[in-house]
């Protein structure tokens, strides 16, 4: 038997969680990177622009991707 349209409707939506969540765990991965002493404790700081305009807007990605 077929799938009606809301049994449809159901299972993409689950499908979308879960690839959200999928989505997010990467970002806090990424996150987790930047963050990491090889950008944080740069002696001539080279990596400023990690912490000024990378991480804010993956933050933000992040964010937006909340359910």
């Amino acid at each position: 038997m077929s799938e009606n349209f809301i049994h449809r409707v159901i299972r993409e939506r689950d499908e979308a969680h879960q690839q959200l969540r999928q989505v997010r765990h990467m970002l806090r991965d990424i996150e987790h990177y930047l963050t990491s002493t090889k950008f944080t404790n740069s002696p001539d700081d080279d990596y400023v622009h990690v912490r000024t305009d990378i991480l804010p807007k993956i933050a933000a990605v992040r964010f937006a991707a909340i359910d």
